[in-house]
This record gives C-alpha cells, sequence and structure tokens, in this order.
C-alpha cells in the first residue's frame, strides 16, 4: 500500500476519533457499568420494609382482579432478590406506578413505588454519551458518532495491517511516550476489535432507529407497517372476560416453561384487560440463549388457555429471522451467558474507554514531538492544552461523577429530594468541576489529583455499603437505606473496590513519573505529555 494512501487512512483515524473519543469515552464506561443496572438500581435506592407481605402471587392477583376490573393494564412482579414478595404494578407509562402486595390477612396494600433508577440513569448516560440533552434528541447525536466511530475502526485496522504481524500483541514501556501509547492503544484495539464491530454497527442502528424506521415506511411500507406485521400474525380464539376462569400465575408461569423449555420467569404482564384479545405477556430468562431486553427474553401466553400465543421474543424460539433480530440485541447488551458475559461485556467496556482515552493521547504526543522539532517553539498551542485537559476531565469527571451520584442518591434516599434530581444533579456538577479543573490547572498539573479523587469516590461506595448498617441501627432515619446484603449488591461493592485500587494505582504512578520529569531541565517538561505520562 503506497505511503500517502497510509497517510490519508491516518489522517480520518485520528480526526474521526478525536471528534467522537470524548462521548464515546463516556458512553462505553457507562455502558460497561450498565452490565449491572438492576444491581446498580438495588444498591442505590431506599426502599421501604414489607413485613409480612404475603407471597401467594395466585391470591394477589385474584384479589387485584376483583378490586380493579376497569383496569386495562397490570403486571405481577415475581419475588427475586431485589423484590421480597409478589406486587401488582400499574399505572400509565412515563408516570410513577402504583403498587399493591397482599398482607398476612390477604387484604390488599399499597406498596410506596421506589423513585429513582440509579441503573437506569447510569443507562440512559451510556445511550446519550453524556451529553445533557433529552434522550430523544442525543440519540440521533451518538448514532452519527457511532458511523464515525466505525469510520475510525475501518481506517485504524488499515493503517495498522502494515506492521500488524511485528507489533501484535507488543507493549513497549519505555522513555518513548508516544511509542507507549500507540502500543496500548493498538493492543486495546487488536484484542477487541470484534467487540467494537459489533457495538459500532449496533449503536448506529438503534440511535438511528427512528430514521430508518421512517425511511422504511416512506419506500417499502407506504400502507403502514403495523398493517403489515398484523397480517403475519396468527389468528387466535377471542378470550373469555370472565377472568375467574383463567389460568392462575403459577399455571402461566408453568405454561411457560413447558413451552418455551429453560425459561424461568419474572413478571407477568396482563395486557388488552377486558378485551377478547387479553394477553399474559411474560418476562423471564434462559442464559443459554439470546434475550430481547439485557436480562429478560418475553413470551406471549393465552391467559384462559396457557397458550403460547408468540414466541418471537422467547429464548430460543421463534422464526430464523425473529432470532436474528433478537441476536442483534442480545450482542449489544450482552444477554447471554449469564453473570460471566456480563462480566467480560464490562471489561471490554472500560477497554474501549481507554481506547478512546489513548487515541486522544496519541494525538496530543504526536503534536508534542512535532513541535519540540521546531526551532524556538517553548510551549503547546492553547488548542493542544485545550484537547488535553478536556481529554482528562471529561474521561475523569466522568466515573467521578457516576460514583459520587450512586453515593449521593444511597445518602439521600430518606429525604423528600427527588432521586432523579439527586442524581442529575451530582452527575454533572462533579463532572463539570473535574472538566474546570483540568482546564485551568492544565492536564498535566490536574492529573494525579483528578485521579486521587476519582479513586477516592469510587471507594465511597463500598464504604457506604459498609458504613449504613452501622448508621442505621444508632438513627431510625437510617433504616430505610439498609438492606439485607446479597449477591447483587456484593457485584456492586467488589466492582467498585477493585476500579478505586486501579485508579488509585494509576494516581501513585503517575505521581512518581511527575516527579521525575519535575526534576529534569524545564526545556524538556514544557512537552511532556500531558496525561498520565
Amino acid at each position: 500500500m503506497k505511503a500517502a494512501t497510509l497517510r490519508n487512512y491516518l489522517s480520518v483515524h485520528t480526526w474521526t476519533g478525536i471528534l467522537a473519543g470524548t462521548l464515546l469515552f463516556i458512553a462505553f464506561y457507562a455502558g460497561a457499568l450498565s452490565m449491572f443496572v438492576p444491581e446498580i438500581t438495588h444498591w442505590s435506592r431506599a426502599e421501604p420494609a414489607r413485613n409480612n407481605a404475603s407471597q401467594d402471587g395466585d391470591a394477589l392477583v385474584a384479589a387485584f382482579f376483583a378490586a380493579h376490573p376497569s383496569i386495562e393494564n397490570a403486571t405481577l412482579v415475581l419475588p427475586s432478590e431485589s423484590n421480597t414478595a409478589p406486587l401488582m404494578r400499574w399505572g400509565p407509562r412515563g408516570t410513577t406506578p402504583q403498587q399493591v402486595e397482599l398482607d398476612a390477612q390477604g387484604q390488599l396494600r399499597p406498596v410506596a413505588a421506589p423513585a429513582g433508577e440509579a441503573g437506569r440513569f447510569v443507562d440512559y448516560l451510556h445511550r446519550k454519551g453524556g451529553l445533557p440533552l433529552a434522550l430523544d434528541s442525543a440519540e440521533p447525536v451518538i448514532g452519527l458518532i457511532a458511523l464515525l466511530y466505525a469510520l475510525a475502526l475501518i481506517s485504524g485496522v488499515v493503517v495498522l495491517l502494515p506492521s500488524l504481524v511485528k507489533d501484535l500483541f507488543v507493549l513497549r514501556i519505555g522513555r518513548n511516550a508516544k511509542r507507549m501509547w500507540l502500543d496500548l492503544h493498538n493492543l486495546l484495539g487488536v484484542a477487541s476489535l470484534p467487540f467494537h464491530v459489533v457495538m459500532a454497527l449496533s449503536a448506529a442502528v438503534f440511535c438511528l432507529h427512528d430514521w430508518i424506521y421512517a425511511a422504511q415506511g416512506t419506500l417499502i411500507y407506504p400502507q403502514g407497517l403495523r398493517s403489515v406485521t398484523a397480517r403475519t400474525q396468527p389468528q387466535r380464539p377471542p378470550v373469555t372476560l370472565d377472568r375467574t376462569a383463567w389460568r392462575n400465575p403459577t399455571q402461566l408461569v408453568r405454561d411457560a416453561a413447558h413451552a418455551v423449555p429453560g425459561f424461568s420467569a419474572s413478571a407477568i404482564e396482563y395486557r388488552g384487560l377486558g378485551t377478547p384479545k387479553a394477553s399474559a405477556f411474560m418476562a423471564g430468562t434462559d442464559d443459554a440463549h439470546f434475550k430481547r431486553r439485557p436480562r429478560e427474553g418475553f413470551a406471549v401466553l393465552d391467559p384462559a388457555t396457557g397458550a403460547l400465543v408468540q414466541n418471537n421474543a422467547a429464548p430460543g424460539q421463534g422464526s430464523a429471522m425473529a432470532r436474528a433480530v433478537v441476536s442483534f440485541f442480545a450482542l449489544h447488551f450482552g444477554s447471554y451467558g449469564g453473570m460471566p458475559v456480563r462480566l467480560l461485556y464490562a471489561v471490554l467496556g472500560v477497554m474501549g474507554a481507554m481506547l478512546f482515552y489513548t487515541g486522544n493521547v496519541l494525538w496530543i504526543e504526536s503534536r508534542s514531538k512535532r513541535l519540540r522539532q521546531r526551532p524556538g517553539v517553548m510551549e503547546q498551542p492553547r488548542h493542544v492544552r485545550a484537547i488535553a485537559a478536556i481529554n482528562l476531565g471529561a474521561s475523569l469527571g466522568c466515573v467521578a461523577g457516576i460514583s459520587l451520584a450512586l453515593v449521593a442518591a444511597r445518602w439521600l434516599g430518606a429525604t423528600p429530594l427527588a432521586p432523579d434530581t439527586v442524581l442529575h444533579s451530582t452527575y454533572y456538577a462533579t463532572f463539570t468541576a473535574c472538566l474546570a479543573w483540568a482546564l485551568v490547572r492544565g492536564a498535566q498539573q490536574a492529573t494525579v489529583g483528578l485521579l486521587a479523587f476519582a479513586a477516592l469516590a469510587t471507594a465511597l461506595i463500598p464504604l457506604t455499603s459498609a458504613i449504613i448498617p452501622l448508621v442505621a441501627s444508632l438513627a431510625p432515619w437510617a433504616q430505610v437505606l439498609d438492606k439485607p446484603y446479597t449477591n447483587g449488591l456484593a457485584w456492586v461493592d467488589g466492582l467498585s473496590v477493585a476500579g478505586a485500587a486501579l485508579l488509585a494505582a494509576t494516581a501513585w504512578i503517575t505521581h512518581r513519573q511527575t516527579g521525575r520529569h519535575r526534576s529534569t531541565p524545564t526545556s524538556q517538561t514544557d512537552f511532556a505529555t500531558p496525561a498520565l505520562n
């Protein structure tokens, strides 16, 4: 390949990376954490005690149908690690739902709906790349960024081809900072290339799906896609309106497990109540197969007969096309293989964030090296210093901001403050402060402090878990913050300990290297790599 062609690909790779790198760092770091959305939500929110709640889901549904005959949609949430007893939930989408459970005497009683979903907040940061915009506005931007990301992947592979065999999996740590960052960047990129290809393509489709559907409707289905899909659905006999003749939840769960082997139900959503088209939309999991959502697939049953009426979203079921669509979602969500795959995706997500960080550092180091060769140039240009500061401040601001937002949501869970307000205000205040500190101090001077701050913020998560049981035994107001320690909470604390230790070690190493730079002549330190050198 000609040298000029390689230079063109390198330019494309560099500038697409610079334009998209910071947003993609946030998207990947938050995406890594989003592998644990239910665990993060359970860890951070205050949950009222549900003493003497009945475990009889069948009786709960029967009592609920008798008390609310006009409800059109309602969901039975089955017991789980984060839900001690079955409850019924209903209400318009986008509003705080109403919830009831059965007490020990078999009477319905309200259950306060937990406000705030910290896990969903982290997932939204992932889907918006941290942009402080509404999701509908931010997703098209991230979709376009994902296309740039795909372009950067292609150009990066082309640039690496001539030295692929010689430099594959080589990491040369020494005085040549640019070589070290290039080796690390290539190592991260090559080791996780299939993962990045899947993420780039699926993210572009997810974020631009409204545009894709609009084009599809105009060019392929001018009569409307809904009418086309309705014709492909099998006809089913009308469902009796007498709900006392329906299968109870225990029977429906058994019916689903029989129709979809390995399926383990977590919730039953009753849709179309009061109509002959009523259905039991059952959510559940099966780690041996791809799932439509991050943790769940769906089986649709006739609530009167228990017959499976739709299996396109059930794990391991459906037509070849339906399975292909589900696999597309599952490869992005990591919704297969259970906890080992979620952990692998979390590691790959953090590696992806580091790939974008090292890419920006490479650009900074390249500019620094080029300027060092010019006579009379004693300091870096303003735009290089600004990009270095933004790269550092935004990346560590994201890390520290998410950690502090979760800690604030946990400690303020018993106050009248809205949890969503606490999460958003804490995250963006921390993010802005870190970014401002990096811009004011300069990346080189701010690196150690911001790394130490991010390590401390992350360490506060397991420290909070350790302190709250002690505080709850002394202060009645804190009792609602305490909860039985489960495997899910242990994952949140354990991963936070690992993250805090890694950040603290990086801060210590950077501090030592910064001390060595200070002992060298001034003319050499002015162009040291202004981030994690």
